[in-house]
């Protein structure tokens, strides 16, 4: 069993979450949207120990403080292989068109496929591939939570006009994640 902490970052208010064993004090980091100093320092605080990274997509506002978090806590790096290129391209991570700031990843990644499983504090934690904000979006299913990047989001679902970003892959994508909501 895991708990989650949830940080709101800039530059756009991105919920970051934090996911930690209560046993090892292990910790994921979902979408480090910024600062990653600041995040490391957050966890280490709370007596966590970062150990994996992972990436609902590679817009700008979730990758923000991906390498600065890396250079701290030494964690690997988790993002659909259909996203991976967006990383280190400030056009096509958007970061060019909404901010005076240039944000890219370097660091090395675990690519995943379109369905993978994360073990981790006893449970499976499933990545479902929801192409249509980008074209690498997962959303994150465990027992007991879901985290769906920009995917769906409290008043709607992430546009699809930047770069990779198709409706209709959206829309297919929702009715593909709806009945792993029901549950």
């Amino acid at each position: 069993m895991f708990e989650i902490d949830r940080l709101t970052l800039p530059p756009i208010g991105t919920n970051c979450y934090i996911l930690t064993d209560k046993n090892t004090k292990h910790s994921i980091v979902i979408d480090p949207a910024y600062n990653g100093k600041g995040i490391f320092d957050y966890c280490v605080s709370k007596g966590y120990s970062v150990t994996m990274i992972v990436l609902t997509h590679g817009h700008f506002d979730h990758i923000g403080g991906v390498d600065e978090l890396v250079n701290y806590s030494n964690a690997k790096v988790y993002i659909h292989k259909s996203d991976f290129e967006m990383l280190a391209d400030a056009d096509k991570n958007g970061s060019n068109y909404f901010l005076d700031d240039t944000i890219v990843s370097n660091s090395r990644c675990v690519l995943m496929d379109d369905d993978c499983t994360i073990e981790f504090a006893g449970e499976s934690i499933k990545t479902v591939h929801t192409p249509g904000h980008t074209k690498g979006s997962v959303v994150l299913v465990s027992s007991n939570a879901v985290f769906t990047g920009d995917t769906l989001m409290e008043d709607g679902v992430g546009r699809t006009d930047l770069y990779g970003g198709n409706a209709i892959e959206l829309r297919n994508s929702l009715m593909e994640l709806y009945p792993l909501l029901e549950n």
